[in-house]
């Protein structure tokens, strides 16, 4: 049987005296689209966050394609690189075209010459549905159109590992459907996924896995149809009770 490609043991996270996630154990692995969903404060976002090490864990340790990358020592620029995130909110920067937002990790963060970091720029925004919009400043784009922006900026650094955090939750609803139509595309490229979202049907068409989180731990996990058709904890089932 094959090594998982992120394997995370017992992590714990800590905020003054709350506790954000408590002895979280996950494995995910390689071409898994691994689905996180549970009421908001329930640790899914921090547990993502520990997986890019954003958020440091208090205890555990978290493994990304054999290297423990919570390890004093590990080179945490080269983890983060292979580890794309996509957040809620967009992040780009507003003085620069969409292609220059694409190329600018790649030409500094891996050294690539600048039309080589152009060139892979235009490829990422071609895959997801944006060549025609390369020059454009984020300000005329549409909320989705910059999310898309944000995803190829994320793909630009060829990542072993796509980490997603409720991208779709600040656009508005006529515009999610783009964003999950990039998001299905890269599932079936076989791209490993970890996917933070309320979008229940997406969950349910793309998800290989799923993890209902409650109070910073895992309450309950399995296939989305066993998850969503047929949970066992009655925790589980108090929460999609509301959201289905």
């Amino acid at each position: 049987m094959a090594e998982p490609l992120i394997r995370i043991r017992g992590v714990a996270r800590r905020f003054g005296p709350v506790e954000a996630l408590r002895g979280v154990s996950l494995e995910v692995a390689a071409g898994e689209k691994r689905v996180l969903i549970g009421p908001s404060g329930c640790g899914k976002s921090t547990l993502l966050r520990c997986v890019n090490l954003l958020e440091v864990p208090d205890e555990g340790s978290v493994e990304v394609d054999g290297v423990e990358v919570t390890a004093r020592g590990a080179d945490l620029d080269l983890h983060r690189s292979r580890t794309g995130m996509v957040f809620q909110r967009f992040h780009l920067f507003p003085h620069m075209t969409a292609l220059e937002n694409v190329a600018l990790a790649p030409r500094v963060a891996r050294g690539l010459p600048e039309g080589e970091a152009r060139e892979r720029a235009r490829a990422m925004l071609d895959r997801v549905g944006l060549a025609d919009r390369a020059g454009e400043w984020p300000a005329r784009l549409s909320g989705g159109q910059q999310q898309r922006v944000a995803i190829a900026r994320a793909l630009a650094m060829e990542p072993k590992v796509m980490l997603f955090d409720e991208v779709t939750s600040a656009l508005d609803p006529e515009l999610v459907h783009e964003v999950l139509a990039v998001m299905r595309d890269l599932a079936a490229s076989g791209m490993t996924m970890i996917v933070v979202t309320h979008e229940m049907r997406f969950a349910r068409e793309v998800g290989t896995r799923m993890s209902f989180m409650d109070a910073g731990r895992i309450v309950e996990e399995g296939s989305p149809a066993e998850v969503l058709d047929a949970p066992r904890e009655e925790r589980t089932r108090a929460f999609l009770s509301r959201v289905l």
